[in-house]
C-alpha cells in the first residue's frame, strides 16, 4: 500500500519568486492488512512490556480477542516479554510461565488454538508437551486441531529427512574390485 499526503499549493503563502515543494509523506507496505497488523502487533508489544503479573495476562487476553488472527503472534512477543523480564542466567522460560501464556492466549481465542500451539512449539520445541496440555485445557473442544497442529511441527529424525544415497558415496559409483571386474 502507498499513502500519499499532499499539501496543495493554495495553502501554502509563498512569494512568487519561490519554488513551492509540496511535502509528500511516503509510507510503503506490501499490504494495508500487513501493516495494520504490524502496527497492531507493536502497540500490544509497548504496552505488554510495562506490564507484569495479571496486568501481562490482561493485556494479552485483550490483544488475543480482538485480534485472534494474529494470537500466535501475540504469544511469541510474550514469550520474548517474559524472557526479557526473567533473570538474564535463565535463557529459557519456566514450563508454568509458558503454560500461563499458552492457556491466556487459548482462552481468549479458542479459534485460534492450532495456530497458537504451532506458533509456540516452533518458538519453544523443549516444551511441546507442556504446550499442548495447556491449550487442550484451556479449549478441549479443539483438541483434534491442536493434535494436527502440534504433530505438523514435531522434529522429525535428521536420516528420515535426507535421502540415504546422498551420504552412502558407493550408490552411485562405479566398482572397481576384484572380485567385480569393472565394467565394459
Amino acid at each position: 500500500m502507498l499513502s500519499l499526503k499532499v499539501a496543495s499549493a493554495e495553502q501554502t503563502a509563498a512569494a512568487p519568486d519561490e519554488a513551492i515543494a509540496a511535502p509528500i509523506t511516503v509510507r510503503a507496505s506490501d499490504s494495508a492488512a500487513r501493516s495494520a497488523s504490524d502496527e497492531f502487533l507493536a502497540s500490544f508489544i509497548s504496552a505488554a512490556v510495562q506490564l507484569e503479573g495479571p496486568k501481562f495476562l490482561a493485556c494479552m487476553t485483550t490483544a488475543a480477542s480482538l485480534r485472534p488472527d494474529l494470537a500466535g503472534k501475540i504469544v511469541i512477543c510474550a514469550f520474548n516479554i517474559a524472557r526479557l523480564n526473567s533473570h538474564p542466567a535463565y535463557s529459557t522460560l519456566s514450563f508454568a510461565t509458558i503454560n500461563q501464556i499458552v492457556k491466556t492466549a487459548v482462552t481468549a481465542a479458542p479459534r485460534s488454538a492450532a495456530d497458537i500451539v504451532k506458533k509456540a512449539t516452533e518458538s519453544e520445541p523443549s516444551a511441546r508437551a507442556w504446550i499442548i496440555v495447556a491449550a487442550v485445557s484451556a479449549a478441549p473442544e479443539e483438541e483434534s486441531e491442536i493434535n494436527a497442529a502440534a504433530t505438523g511441527t514435531q522434529p522429525m529424525s535428521f536420516f528420515a529427512s535426507v535421502s540415504f544415497t546422498r551420504f552412502n558415496p558407493i550408490a552411485n559409483a562405479e566398482l572397481n574390485s576384484p572380485e567385480q571386474p569393472p565394467g565394459p
